[in-house]
C-alpha cells in the first residue's frame, strides 16, 4: 500500500472486486489502476476470482510486481510481458496457471519492469484485446495511475476500472466501467490505561480482530462502488443472433465521465427540434433478465413484428441489465394498441403480456438517402447489422431516406448500456427522437 497512508484490508479490496466483477462482464479487456496499486491488485485479483467461474481470465502485472500479484506466481521463471514485448516471447507461455483456481492465469511483469511508456503505448495491446474478445476471455492489465503511457494503452482496451479515484486525469475520456473507493481504515479501539491493570471479564473483552475488521472494510467499501455497475452485462455473448451482448451499460456501456455510467457525455440528445413529432409508441413484447431468451423470441417472431429490436437497459439501480423486445413504431397510441391485439390474435403475445409504451427516443447508427434505393438498401443494411449480432431496424422518413436505429427507450437514462455496447463494435450511435415509420 502507498506508505503513509493505513488502508483496509486487502480482502476487503478483494471482496469489492468480486461486487464490481458484474460491471465488467461481457467486456474483454480492462484497465484496473490507481493510486495504491496494491489496492488495484487486490480489486483485479476479487474481479479474476468471479469471472473465472464462467470465462478464462488472465491477469497481467503492469504494476512493478506488486506483492499481492506476486503471490500468484507459480514456479522461478522470471520471464513475462517484459521479455514478450522486448523479445517476442508469445503471451501464451508466459502466462501461469493460478494454484487452487479454475479457468484464471497470471503473466508477471518479466525480467525487467513491464510498467514502461514503450510497452503500455504499444499497438499489440489492441490485437490482444481482440483476441480476448474473439475467445469471450478477459484480460485484466493492473496498472498505476500515473505510469507513462497509460493513455494508449486504455484508448485499445475496453473499459477501465478505478480504485480509489473519482477521475482518471491521464485519460479524461475514459470509458469508466466502475469505480471503488478507498475505505477508511477502522483503528483498533484505544487502551484505558487506567483499567488495563483491571482483569478483563467476559462483558469488557470485545475487540477487532483480523477478520472482523476485514468485514467491516468490506462492507464500507461495498457502499462505495459507485453505479457505474450499470456498465456490466449480466450473461455472455449471444451467438449469430441480434440481442446485444451483455457487456456496460450506463453507460455500463457504461458511459464516460465522472462517476456513474448514467452520465454518458458522448451520447446527447441529437435533434430537440423533432420532440412533437416523434414516433412515440412501441409495444413491449416482453423484459427478460436473459438475453438468451429475447433473442430467441425475437428470431421467432421477427419476420412477423414491424420495427422489431431489443433494448439493453439498466435494471432499476442494482449493477445489472435488462432485454426488452419491443415492436412497432407509431405517432398514435390507437395503431400501437392495434399492433398489440393483433400480435396476442396470432398467439405472438400471450393475452395478458405486452403493453403499448411511450417511448420516443433510440439510438440512430446509420441511413439511407433516397437517391439510394432507399427501401432495398435499409433492408440490406439492416440484415448486415444483425449478422454483427446488432438488433437494428428501420424507418421511413417524409423524404423517401431512411433512418437506422437500435432500441427503443422511454428517457435518456436508459440508452447508456446500449450506446456503450454499440461503441464497443466500432459504431458512432446518436440519442435522438425516433422519426418515421415502419417500412
Amino acid at each position: 500500500m502507498t506508505a503513509g497512508v493505513q488502508r483496509a484490508p486487502g480482502s476487503a479490496y478483494e471482496s469489492a472486486g468480486r461486487d464490481v466483477a458484474l460491471a465488467v462482464r461481457g467486456y474483454s479487456s480492462v484497465v484496473v489502476t490507481s493510486d495504491d496499486l496494491a489496492a488495484a491488485a487486490h480489486v483485479a485479483i476479487g474481479i479474476a476470482l468471479a469471472e473465472s467461474t464462467t470465462r478464462l481470465v488472465v491477469i497481467g502485472d503492469l504494476a512493478d510486481e506488486v506483492a499481492p500479484l506476486q503471490k500468484l506466481m507459480t514456479g522461478d521463471d522470471t520471464h513475462g510481458i517484459y521479455d514478450s514485448f522486448v523479445f517476442g516471447t508469445s503471451l501464451g507461455k508466459i502466462a501461469r496457471p493460478v494454484e487452487g483456481t479454475k479457468n484464471l492465469f497470471f503473466m508477471p511483469s518479466g525480467t525487467e519492469s513491464a510498467a514502461t511508456a514503450e510497452i503500455l503505448s504499444d499497438s499489440r495491446w489492441k490485437r490482444f484485446a481482440a483476441e480476448s474478445a474473439s475467445s469471450d476471455e478477459l484480460l485484466l492489465l493492473v496498472v498505476g495511475a500515473s505510469a507513462p503511457g497509460l493513455d494508449r494503452l486504455v484508448a485499445q482496451m475496453d473499459g477501465v476500472v478505478l480504485v480509489g479515484l473519482q477521475k482518471l486525469d491521464a485519460v479524461p475520456g475514459a470509458i469508466l466501467l466502475a469505480k471503488v473507493r478507498h475505505p477508511p481504515a477502522t483503528p483498533p479501539p484505544p487502551i484505558d490505561r487506567a483499567s488495563s491493570k483491571k482483569p478483563a471479564t467476559a462483558a469488557t473483552a470485545k475487540t477487532w480482530n483480523p477478520r472482523t475488521l476485514g468485514i467491516a472494510a468490506a462492507a464500507l467499501l461495498a457502499l462505495g462502488i459507485i453505479a457505474g455497475a450499470l456498465y456490466s452485462w449480466r450473461s455472455g455473448k449471444p451467438s449469430g443472433t441480434a440481442a446485444l451482448p451483455a457487456t456496460s451499460a450506463a453507460g455500463g456501456p457504461a458511459g464516460r465521465g465522472e462517476a456513474a455510467p448514467r452520465r454518458a457525455s458522448r451520447i446527447r440528445l441529437s435533434n430537440p427540434q423533432d420532440s412533437l413529432t416523434a414516433t412515440r409508441f412501441s409495444v413491449e413484447i416482453l423484459a427478460s433478465d436473459s438475453a438468451e431468451y429475447a433473442n430467441f423470441e425475437l428470431q421467432r417472431h421477427r419476420a412477423t413484428m414491424p420495427a422489431a429490436t431489443i433494448a439493453v437497459v439498466p435494471a432499476g439501480e442494482a449493477a445489472a441489465s435488462r432485454y426488452k423486445l419491443y415492436a412497432g413504431a407509431f405517432s398514435d397510441s390507437a395503431e400501437a394498441s392495434q399492433l398489440l391485439t393483433s400480435l396476442r390474435s396470432r398467439n405472438i403475445v400471450a393475452r395478458s403480456a405486452g403493453r403499448v409504451v411511450r417511448a420516443p427516443l433510440a439510438l440512430l447508427i446509420d441511413s439511407v438517402s433516397a437517391r439510394d434505393g432507399s427501401s432495398a438498401r435499409a433492408r440490406e443494411k439492416v440484415q448486415n447489422y444483425f449478422k454483427r449480432d446488432i438488433p437494428a431496424y428501420s424507418l421511413t422518413q417524409r423524404d423517401g431516406s431512411m433512418k437506422l436505429y437500435v432500441g427503443v427507450f422511454e428517457n435518456p437514462d436508459e440508452s447508456f448500456m446500449a450506446a456503450s455496447v454499440l461503441r464497443m463494435r466500432g459504431l458512432s450511435p446518436v440519442l435522438a427522437y425516433r422519426t418515421g415509420r415502419a417500412p
